[in-house]
């Protein structure tokens, strides 16, 4: 039986009033539809363009219960003091990852795959390996235009790269900086051959400026959205009430002092239907700086008190992640941050394990292998790995069109 109603999307939907009509909140209406909805469908803040909305079946439309009650769920098992435990050694993760860019009415897609493998432990931290595993799409379209193809050709002098991680999961900084000005003199030798020019010249002595020292280094990388988005310490103190509060930075607009949030974040004291760790985190804009202030591109509040209270900036995050119980790595995320200055600028990041999971098993600490049991259901990251595979190949978008009309037509005949 079908754990799922599907809700046709009638002319001044909310999220909040189909949540509502169905017995259920909007965050677990979001929750659910992005876990079963194809990638391109999935929700934000609000119903955009979504047609159809895929909303949990509970006890009061007469199904047998098929939501699982709290009691046969499993609980999380948390360190003292209610920490959650980020234990990634051996883990190799291949991701896929979707950023979208808003900035007033212009809107841009990145989609490309990644991998992600925890190298060793240094001290009190974690090394990864970081690398780019495909091309870069452009709103859909492979990088052709020669600024496109020269950022991305020149930025491969910094991958596979190397990052340490604390032991909540945050982001800490770049390692092995090394290597780059050797790799950089192989990678600029090949391309002088491809490509000549002023602009080749350019983007040539950024690289380099970029590779100086390893401050520099560091400071670029801390603009790329995935590693913010994957490494935002999901592994920290959540208290008695399994709820954290703390200010975290992100780069929404590039100024050298990076906008502020304070968020919330909790953790729910049981696994999913997938034995994955759920956290939420819902913050908003907590900085000294006034919206001229950004506007400008001050590092610091240049204004008065009198002034800010004439011109208040405004922004917020939220961000979903679903977490792997035996390592604490994420397995999906999806993030959102906007502001409001001249413009609202906005950026969503969505990352998912593009591996076949289906449901964990949940192992005991002392076991050094965690196992997966392959599943059948479709899930929000076998979408993603569905909707990356249909990206590269016409035939299989064709044949996937076919079937999405044959079960569209199925569903509507089943509602009659």
């Amino acid at each position: 039986m079908s754990k799922h109603h599907y809700h046709i999307v009638q002319k001044g939907d909310t999220l909040q009033s189909v949540a509502k009509q169905y017995n259920t909140t909007a965050e677990e209406l979001r929750s659910h539809h992005n876990k079963y909805c194809p990638l391109p469908n999935l929700l934000n803040l609000e119903i955009e363009y979504q047609k159809e909305l895929i909303v949990p079946k509970h006890k009061k439309e007469g199904t047998i219960e098929e939501v699982p009650q709290e009691k046969a769920r499993k609980k999380v098992s948390f360190a003292p003091n209610n920490n959650l435990v980020y234990s990634p050694v051996n883990t190799h993760y291949k991701y896929g990852v979707m950023i979208t860019l808003e900035n007033g009415e212009e809107k841009n897609e990145l989609k490309y795959e990644t991998s992600v493998k925890w190298m060793q432990k240094h001290g009190d931290y974690h090394i990864f390996e970081i690398d780019r595993t495909s091309k870069i799409y452009i709103n859909e379209e492979e990088t052709n235009d020669i600024a496109d193809t020269l950022a991305y050709e020149t930025s491969k002098v910094l991958f596979p790269m190397h990052l340490m991680v604390d032991e909540d999961g945050n982001w800490e900084e770049v390692a092995k900086y090394n290597k780059y000005p050797e790799r950089w003199k192989t990678v600029k030798k090949h391309l002088q051959k491809q490509f000549e020019g002023e602009m080749v010249e350019s983007y040539f002595q950024k690289i380099e400026k970029i590779l100086e020292t390893p401050e520099q280094i560091n400071f670029y990388m801390l603009s790329d959205f995935f590693l913010r988005t994957l490494f935002l310490g999901y592994c920290t103190h959540y208290g008695k009430e399994l709820i954290a509060e703390k200010h975290i930075t992100f780069p929404i607009i590039e100024n050298g002092i990076e906008p502020r949030f304070k968020i919330q974040a909790k953790a729910n004291p049981y696994l999913d239907e997938y034995n994955l760790i759920n956290v939420e985190m819902e913050g908003v804009l907590d900085d000294k700086r006034s919206q001229s202030d950004f506007i400008n591109g001050n590092p610091f509040a240049f204004e008065t008190e009198e002034e800010k209270k004439e011109i208040q900036p405004f922004g917020d995050i939220s961000v979903q992640a679903f977490l792997n119980p035996n390592s604490g790595i994420p397995e999906a995320v999806h993030l959102e941050c906007s502001i409001d200055l001249e413009e609202t600028k906005k950026v969503s990041v969505v990352i998912a394990n593009l591996s076949e999971t289906g449901s964990i098993n949940v192992r005991n600490r002392q076991t050094s292998v965690f196992q997966r049991e392959v599943a059948p259901k479709k899930s929000f990251w076998g979408g993603m790995k569905e909707f990356f595979k249909e990206m590269n190949d016409p035939d299989y978008r064709e044949e996937k069109a076919k079937q999405e009309i044959a079960e569209n037509l199925k569903k509507y005949n089943d509602r009659k």
